[in-house]
Formats: structure tokens, C-alpha cells, sequence
């Protein structure tokens, strides 16, 4: 489980709308067009490979469980809760938009661009680190 992380589905809502407190009341929503995936307009590649249908469709259960694995494909930007050691950290190099997750922090900027471009040649630096860091992993992003 060390190198393990859970990845939560993150949803955005409608300004004005109430944020919902159950599964429930977010499927509603969801079905209304109140409530979506997140990044599902701007990037839906980014948040694909965690399985909204696959999420929609779970019955209800009484307890917290595991619900299905999700192998992290590219460009996947999950939203995840993981252990303190085990998972390489965030990587500060990472600055604004794309490849990290301070995009739901703000609205774009001029050098939005500029950064993505930064970021997106950071990301294939640190995939190779990663390679070496981690050589026996089968895993790879």
C-alpha cells in the first residue's frame, strides 16, 4: 500500500449553486447540468482516466471502500490522497498552469501560454527523473 494513492473525483458547480453534501444531491446536480467533472470543458483528456461514468454508476454503500483501480495514463492530473512516504513529493519546479494542480486556484493570465510550454518541458524532465529514481517500478507516466 506504500505506493499506492487513492484518487478522489473532483467535481466544479455552477456559481450560485449550493455545493451538495451527498453523492446523491451531486448526481442530481450533475444530471441538471449544475455540476460537472472538473476541467470536463476545458480539458476532459486531463480528468478522463478517473472514470466519472465508472464513479456514476457505483451503488451505494454504507462504509468508505475502494471502488475500482484507475492506471494513471497521460495527461492525467488526478486529484488523490496518498501516503506521506512511498510516492515521490510534489515538485515545486511545477509553477501556475498545467501539469500541477494550482489551475483551480485562479483565472488565466497573458503568460498562461508561456507557462504551460515551461511546465510541459519540466514534465518530461521529471518523468525521466522519475525513471531513474525508481528504475524496478513497471509503472510509468
Amino acid at each position: 500500500w506504500d505506493q499506492v494513492v487513492f484518487v478522489l473525483p473532483a467535481f466544479e458547480v455552477r456559481a450560485g449553486t449550493q455545493v451538495p453534501g451527498t453523492k446523491a444531491e451531486l448526481l442530481r446536480l450533475w444530471g441538471t447540468g449544475d455540476a460537472r467533472p472538473f476541467y470536463g470543458a476545458l480539458c476532459p483528456r486531463c480528468q478522463a482516466p478517473t472514470g466519472y461514468g465508472r464513479w456514476w454508476a457505483l451503488p451505494p454503500t454504507p462504509h468508505l471502500r475502494v471502488a475500482y483501480e484507475a492506471p494513471w495514463r497521460d495527461p492525467w492530473e488526478p486529484f488523490y490522497v496518498g501516503p506521506a512516504h512511498g510516492v515521490p513529493p510534489f515538485d515545486e519546479r511545477f509553477l501556475q498552469y498545467g501539469f500541477n494542480r494550482i489551475s483551480q486556484a485562479g483565472g488565466f493570465h497573458r503568460g498562461r501560454e508561456a507557462e504551460l510550454r515551461r511546465n510541459r518541458q519540466l514534465f518530461r524532465r521529471f518523468r525521466a527523473e522519475l525513471q531513474q529514481r525508481y528504475p524496478r517500478s513497471a509503472r510509468r507516466c
